[in-house]
């Protein structure tokens, strides 16, 4: 392979997936130890002391929200969160804590540790503190279109100079963990985004796929 291609954020067939790449993400109970691929605990309240990095899926289970960034600020750990992926996890933060995913992370203070997995409701306040913390965010394009959240605002980051990334993800709407097929498809929600043709640039493009 001559370019790095780095599948960001992969919770099911993850051999399948290194098969297409030089890098897996892989955040799935039980996921295989192989060259290239790094795995990433997913966090539960039993998890023991130590793990550098942990997956949680939702921010909707308050009390389990509550524990994970306790783990992760006793821990000195980073995290990978699926925030902001859809309007009714937007919506249920919203009516908790009258902040969005990205800010309550932030006031938690645990957004610097984090890296954000999905990003569908991110707005222009939630990318600038992003920016401004450094927040890689992990683009799921399929699943977030085939689950019906919409897609995220892939331009308006990269505008703001976030490091993104792209997954698989489940591969319920990309069975063959293709990840040539999820950066097609960006490309394609990059324009609708836009308006206009060619909304990424193959350097753009090349960035994201190598989560650089």
């Amino acid at each position: 392979m001559s370019e790095k291609r780095v599948n960001a954020l992969c919770t099911a067939n993850v051999l399948k997936a290194k098969a297409a790449c030089d890098k897996v993400i892989a955040c799935c109970d039980n996921a295989p130890e192989a060259d290239g691929i790094k795995i990433i605990v997913p966090y539960s309240k039993s998890l023991g002391a130590g793990v550098s990095e942990i997956y949680l899926p939702d921010m909707a289970d308050d009390d389990l929200l509550e524990n994970a960034c306790d783990y992760i600020l006793s821990n000195n750990a980073r995290a990978v969160i699926r925030a902001a992926y859809d309007l009714t996890e937007a919506g249920i933060i919203e009516a908790r804590y009258k902040l969005s995913p990205i800010m309550l992370l932030h006031k938690l203070g645990i957004l610097g540790q984090c890296t954000v997995a999905g990003g569908v409701c991110l707005d222009n306040d939630d990318m600038d503190l992003m920016a401004q913390e450094g927040v890689p965010l992990i683009l799921l394009p399929t699943a977030c279109a085939g689950y019906g959240h919409g897609f995220a605002p892939v331009c308006a980051a990269v505008h703001r100079g976030i490091r993104i990334g792209v997954g698989t993800f489940d591969c319920k709407y990309n069975t063959n963990a293709d990840l040539d097929y999820e950066m097609k498809f960006l490309t394609l929600t990059a324009n609708a985004e836009m308006r206009t043709e060619n909304a990424l640039s193959k350097e753009t493009l090349k960035n994201i796929l190598a989560f650089a």
